[in-house]
């Protein structure tokens, strides 16, 4: 007798396609999050990276750290030079390489160090005449909020930042969790530590350095859906969540909403 080679039936098949895409929609999930875990763990080194050489800079410099601009919004990526900063003082503007790659790089030797995997950021474009990076092309926010005092106060010859803006309303998102940003007059100076020295900081722990640009993609979201409808968002008030350094050079990774968040970027400098 001839063997006779059974197939599957259609209804087996589709059994077993059934079985692969239940499996699939299990674990793409779980392979997606353990994806973004990973991506966290870098974005977190990279930060402490970029504290550790931002507290090298500060032994070079009497201790003062460096004007930059928080990002790059206010850099013209063809030519390297500020452009929007306050006019101070000091006059910020038309100034070669004033953001963290540029500066930074004598620390750091790393251009991929500014990278957070899960923003994916621009590359760097160099230079032909001193081969320094032109464009701010990297996924971290240095703590600059502008200069002088002022509520509800607008950039004096400049834009305003998100950083800016945190400080300048405080009155508007949490008079009362933010009732010591209204007691400085609302000046960003004392929260924020471009230009100013360690000794003007009573709480190094507390104080941010820098921190990865965006409020949601860390949580899956986008940004627009933190932020209240008052200031520009969606209304959506979604929780939110974002990486940080500090001036001791611990970095950590913090979640919650709006609120929340601000409160973690303008920490009391009095510590109560």
């Amino acid at each position: 007798m001839k063997n006779i080679k059974r197939g599957f039936t259609l209804i087996e098949l589709l059994v077993v396609i059934a079985i692969i895409a239940i499996l699939a929609a299990i674990l793409f999930p779980v392979f997606a999050q353990a994806r973004e875990a990973a991506r966290k763990t870098t974005c977190l080194s990279n930060l402490k990276q970029i504290g550790l050489g931002l507290i090298m800079y500060t032994q070079d410099y009497d201790e003062t750290y460096p004007w930059l601009m928080m990002d790059g919004r206010n850099n013209n990526n063809s030519t390297g030079f500020s452009k929007n900063m306050s006019v101070g003082p000091p006059n910020l503007n038309n100034l070669r390489g004033i953001f963290m790659e540029y500066t930074m790089q004598p620390y750091l030797k790393s251009y991929q160090v500014f990278n957070c995997p899960t923003l994916i950021p621009s590359k760097p474009v160099f230079s032909a005449t001193d081969g320094g990076v032109l464009n701010e092309y990297g996924s971290y926010a240095y703590g600059y909020g502008g200069i002088g005092a002022g509520c509800l106060a607008s950039p004096t010859g400049g834009t305003a930042t998100p950083l800016e803006l945190f400080v300048r309303y405080a009155p508007l998102i949490d008079p009362v969790g933010l009732s010591h940003v209204i007691q400085s007059n609302c000046n960003p100076q004392v929260y924020y530590p471009a230009g100013q020295t360690l000794a003007a900081f009573q709480q190094p722990s507390r104080t941010g350095l820098a921190l990865c640009d965006s409020y949601g993609a860390h949580r899956g979201v986008q940004d627009n859906d933190i932020v209240p409808a008052a200031f520009g968002g969606s209304g959506k008030n979604l929780q939110g969540a974002s990486f940080g350094v500090f001036m001791d050079g611990h970095a950590k990774f913090f979640i919650g909403g709006f609120v929340k968040l601000v409160n973690t970027v303008l920490p009391n400098p009095n510590g109560n």
